[in-house]
Parts: structure tokens; sequence; C-alpha cells
């Protein structure tokens, strides 16, 4: 089972660089064009159009399956880091989460109610043998809305319709333009929020360029609600939001010190977010891949969750705990270094990609001491284009799936890529 290819080969349609040409390929260029002026209409004035890939795929049906339970298992086990982290000093000094969110974290009332309410898992590999996690994504939805909303109009393209409903592939669940509203209104009704209370709805998001507050802005307004555009750190009771979402990620802490009312409003329940601070910023910290990784903490995880993450989590240790600097100058070529909050690819370092002194140079530095070191996994191709898998895990579901394609070898849209549409082939459950 595990030589079988991730994506089907028989409903696997590109005509990216370096493909092989394909007898369908007018018809996908037709709706490839017709897609791209939909997302250039609905695009926000202020930010690019989505670059759309003229690739459409679909999930092989022997492969799905296992892929979707080893998927589920990594998540299950990552909660359970998020849940062990507020009672375990051996845990926390390993993640090493800075201590302006640490202290927030501390301030949570129900470890064990902690729950990874949502996560994008981002996967090198292209068969079941060879897939690997190599980052999950606690506050990134942008991208999941983004997909569903070109999947759907991949599917009103009668070309690429047709061929969809010959092959008889069901919509996703990401597919409804209304999921993420639906799903936040659940999730402020089962703690209790009135119907009242949802109206208005608070997008907090940080400053600079990011399409997200406004993809999840607009899928509120779609929904009949107010979205509130809001920095944390202007956080006010006064406003009369009890619901809204977070989108952050933790690159530079320091800003989270003028955050203290929005915090103590999550942490004491006056403002209700999925994937609270204390399962964010626990989750957001990429050394919870080596926490998976490394034998001394296999006592967090079931015996029989242990297989499989050997299975889909690549070898990951911490730099100066778990692997010396020695060692890893001595792997250089199979060897990956990460930031623990780093984000677009900014930070990722590929070991064949330097020279052995540069690589040596960059191991020695003090500032990386604490860094993600991973094994390099080979990513799939698809012409002479990188390919990844990406999927969205929503209450412990898979919501649906996604791909980037780039000519880099860190395959993100930020990154001169492009996104394409991957389906599953079996209904939502």
């Amino acid at each position: 089972m595990d030589d079988l290819s991730l994506i089907d080969p028989d409903r696997d349609l590109t005509t990216v660089p370096g493909a092989d040409p394909q007898p369908l390929r007018p018809a996908l260029l037709k709706a490839h064009a017709a897609v791209c002026r939909a997302v250039e209409a609905e695009a926000d004035p202020a930010s690019a159009p989505l670059p759309v890939a003229p690739a459409v795929s679909v999930l092989h049906p022997e492969a799905e399956p296992l892929l979707r339970q080893r998927v589920l298992t990594a998540v299950d086990c990552l909660q359970r880091i998020v849940r062990a982290y507020p009672g375990n000093p051996l845990l926390q000094d390993f993640l090493d989460v800075p201590p302006v969110l640490h202290r927030w974290i501390a301030r949570h009332r129900d470890p064990q109610s902690l729950t990874v309410d949502f996560c994008r898992l981002d996967l090198f590999g292209d068969r079941l043998g060879t897939v690997r996690v190599l980052e999950f994504n606690a506050s990134s939805p942008g991208a999941v809305i983004e997909c569903g909303t070109l999947a759907r109009l991949w599917r009103r393209t009668p070309e690429i319709g047709a061929l969809l409903d010959e092959w008889r592939v069901p919509a996703g669940r990401f597919e409804d333009e209304h999921w993420f509203t639906s799903w936040l209104l659940a999730h402020g009704r089962a703690r209790g929020l009135t119907e009242e209370q949802t109206r208005h709805i608070g997008v907090y998001h940080t400053a600079g360029r990011n399409p997200d507050p406004h993809l999840i802005a607009e899928q509120f307004r779609r929904g009949g609600r107010t979205a509130l555009m809001r920095l944390p750190s202007d956080y006010s009771a006064g406003d009369g939001v009890r619901l809204g979402y977070l989108k952050h990620v933790p690159a530079d802490p320091d800003p989270v010190h003028g955050w203290d009312r929005f915090c103590a409003a999550v942490t004491d329940g006056e403002l209700v977010i999925p994937n609270v601070l204390a399962q964010r910023w626990v989750a957001e910290n990429k050394l919870c891949l080596a926490v998976l990784s490394d034998p001394r903490f296999e006592g967090l995880f079931p015996p029989a969750a242990l297989a499989t993450l050997r299975t889909i989590v690549p070898w990951s240790r911490k730099l100066g705990d778990g692997i010396t600097v020695e060692q890893a100058v001595a792997d250089r070529t199979r060897l990956v270094l990460k930031a623990p909050y780093g984000y677009f690819g900014n930070s990722v370092r590929i070991g064949r990609e330097h020279r052995p002194e540069d690589w040596a140079e960059l191991m020695g530095a003090p500032r990386h001491r604490g860094w993600l070191v991973q094994e390099r996994v080979a990513p799939a191709t698809v012409g002479s284009l990188t390919r990844d898998l990406c999927v969205a895990v929503l209450d412990h579901t898979v919501l649906g799936y996604l791909s980037r394609t780039s000519r880099s070898s860190v395959v993100n849209v930020a990154r001169e890529g492009a996104v394409q549409t991957v389906l599953s082939p079996f209904p939502a459950t």
C-alpha cells in the first residue's frame, strides 16, 4: 500500500511547464482562464489575485483513507502535546515558548479541555510511503477558504464540471462558501453565546500585508454578520464583540506585550475564539514535530499511535537538544533548518543548497540554537515544478485538500507559487 501514489494518475490534469501533453489540455486551459477571471473579479483590491495553477487533481481512492487516518492521528497527538504542556516542565523547557506567550498559556483554567479546533497540515512526498508532515498551521484558514472557492469555480466551468461529474467526485465541505462562518457560529453557540451576541464578529490580526483577515471578514459578511477588523492591541470590551477569530503567527512575539486586554478577555471567556491562546501558541511551534519524533517524549502518546507517527512525521530534532551542531554539520545534505515560529518559508534553510562552510556557519550561529532540524523530505513534482499537499482538519475531521506548486524547493504561494485544486474521491464525513 505504501507504494500507492497520493494523486490518482488517471485523474491528474495539469498543463504546467514540463508536464506531459494531455488530450484535455485545450479544455483545461479554457476553464483555467474562466477561473482566473472569476478570481480576479473577487480579489480584494488591496492585494494581488491568488495565483492559480492550470491543474485539477483527485486523490487516489485507495490512498486517501489511509492518508486521512494518519493525518488525524498526527493531529490527535499534537493535541496531546497542547494539553500536556501547561503541567509538563520538560515539555515547557523543550518548546521554549517565549515568556510573553507562555504566561497566557499558563493562565488557562482547564488544560485538558484544550482542542486543536482547526489546523492545516503541509506535507511533502508523492506516495503513502514517502509523504511526511512538514508543519502544522493552527491559524491559517485563508488558503483553505481560497481553495474551497477555487474548487467551486472549477466545478462551474462546463469543461471541468462535466468531467468531475463523470468521475463522480463529490463536493468537499470546504467548497461551501459559508463553511467558516457556520463553523465559527456553532463554536460560539456551543460556548453559550446567543444569536444576538454573534451578530458582530471581530477579526483580530497583526499589522502587515496578509489577505487572510480580508478573506475571513468577507465570509462573515456573506453570512449576514458584521465583521469588525481590529488589532488585538486595540481590543475593547466596549465594542460589544463576544465572538472572533485571531489571525496571528508569533514569529515576532513582542507585540503581544501590548495585548493584555485582548489576552485576558480570551483567557477569561469574555471573547470566544477557536484555537485559544493556550492551544495556538503551542501548536504553532514547529518544535512540536521534534516532540512527535524524539523518543524522549514517546510517553505522551498512545502506543498504537507511535507507529503512525514514525510513518508520517519526518525525523526531527531540536538543535542543541537532540542533535548537536557537529552532527547537523556532518549530515548537511539530508537536513533542513527551520525557525520554531517561521512562516512563508522565510526561515527555511536546506542543507544541500548550501556550501559546507556556509552550513557550518548557520548551524553554529547562536541565534539558531533551539531551532528545528528536520530530515529533508523529497517533494512530489509535476512537470518541472515542485508540488506539496495540504490537508485542512476541522474539529477532527478532514475539511478538504489543496496543493501549491512552485519552481522553488520551498513551496509557498508567497514565494512565486501557485495554488492547485486537489479533491477527495469520497464525500465529506
